[in-house]
């Protein structure tokens, strides 16, 4: 099996409407931050999965996930920012044809980031997948998303090896993003839920060490940019 057919929580139904674009610290006028993710930045509870969570899948607590731990450790450096939650797995599940996501997004866009951190492509169909359209969609998206041109850009690989990681590292290099490997994670049974959910799909998203591993290494290259 490879490590990505690992990722048995669909892609779809992953989260409400009203919930695609969330912020947070919106009284602050400091840095703006936007985490762009899926389940592992957001996922709203689902019984039937054994699920019950408003937060990154599969982390303990809502403060424990990637998206929180990350904003602590930019908020130790960065008092005033203020913070956007994108979630696109919409985006990914049908990417070839991103674009029809975009209205969903306009929210995340207007935000105008000053960082914006990329933090998906779990989603995206990796059967008969196509290189060249992947890397046009996915910079596509991305310059949507940079409403001025001007933000900083981090994007992450797969937490479990997908075919689409070279092609984000290579796109990382063609436009002079801040690139991060994190798909070693995804090899560690440490990393992972294992033995706190029953479903196998949501067990294998990262625990509490795979979330602040996660989180860790953005901040790392967080750090250099601001």
């Amino acid at each position: 099996m490879q490590q990505i057919e690992k990722n048995t929580v669909k892609a779809e139904n992953q989260l409400g409407d009203a919930h695609d674009v969330t912020f947070e610290c919106q009284e602050n006028n400091g840095l703006r931050v936007m985490m762009a993710g899926n389940s592992i930045t957001l996922h709203e509870p689902k019984p039937e999965i054994g699920w019950n969570n408003q937060w990154g899948m599969a982390a303990s607590s809502k403060e424990n996930d990637y998206v929180h731990v990350l904003k602590k450790h930019i908020q130790g450096v960065e008092p005033d920012a203020t913070f956007c939650i994108c979630q696109a797995y919409k985006w990914e599940r049908d990417f070839a044809n991103g674009k029809d996501a975009y209205p969903i997004y306009e929210k995340a866009r207007d935000f105008n980031a000053d960082v914006i951190v990329v933090r998906f492509i779990e989603n995206c169909p990796w059967k008969e997948f196509d290189a060249v359209v992947f890397k046009k969609e996915y910079v596509d998206f991305i310059d949507f998303l940079n409403k001025s041109g001007n933000a900083k850009i981090i994007v992450t690989t797969s937490f479990w090896k997908h075919v689409a990681d070279a092609v984000v590292e290579e796109a990382a290099k063609e436009n002079g993003w801040s690139f991060i490997s994190i798909n070693d994670l995804g090899e560690l049974d440490e990393m992972k839920a294992l033995g706190k959910f029953e479903h196998y799909g949501v067990a294998n998203h990262p625990g509490d060490l795979g979330m602040k591993t996660i989180a860790d290494r953005i901040f790392d290259e967080v750090k250099k940019l601001i």
